[in-house]
């Protein structure tokens, strides 16, 4: 039995957001690491009260003035049904500028050699599971049986 991938296109959406220059820089990016352009932004506050709607530009970054220290949700809508949401964690300042200010894998561990990685490891378990199946339904149908 062979394991194909069910849809070649299909891949996953992240978020990165940093503080820059007095502004939280925000990115939205497949697991390819092409950026999601015009996607669909909100930011939301612990109450879940929308605080800004917007849509990332063809580079897949959306900018907005640091919002006050607490913590935020923002989600990110792409196209075909790509969803993703990440807390925001927005220190006291002074923050130094390019602070990773997003919960979760950044966007270098989640694009790069860390994603093949962890694409081995899950093909590494289903084949070692399978194997197990395999030896158990074997076992099964070798047992004499007795009357």
């Amino acid at each position: 039995m062979a394991l194909t991938p069910v849809s070649a296109g299909a891949h996953g959406l992240g978020i990165e957001g940093r503080l820059r220059g007095g502004t939280l820089h925000l990115e939205a990016y497949f697991d390819d690491n092409s950026p999601v352009a015009h996607a669909q932004v909100r930011l939301l506050n612990q109450e879940n009260k929308t605080l800004v709607e917007a849509e990332t530009n063809t580079e897949g970054v959306y900018t907005l003035p640091t919002p006050a220290p607490g913590t935020y949700r923002v989600e990110i809508r792409g196209e075909d049904g790509h969803f993703a949401k990440a807390s925001l964690r927005i220190p006291e300042p002074p923050v130094p500028d390019g602070t990773l200010v997003s919960e979760g894998l950044t966007r270098a561990e989640r694009t790069g050699a860390r994603k093949w990685g962890m694409a081995v490891f899950g093909l590494l378990v289903i084949a070692a599971g399978a194997a197990m199946l395999n030896w158990i339904f074997k076992g099964r149908k070798q047992q004499p049986t007795t009357p």
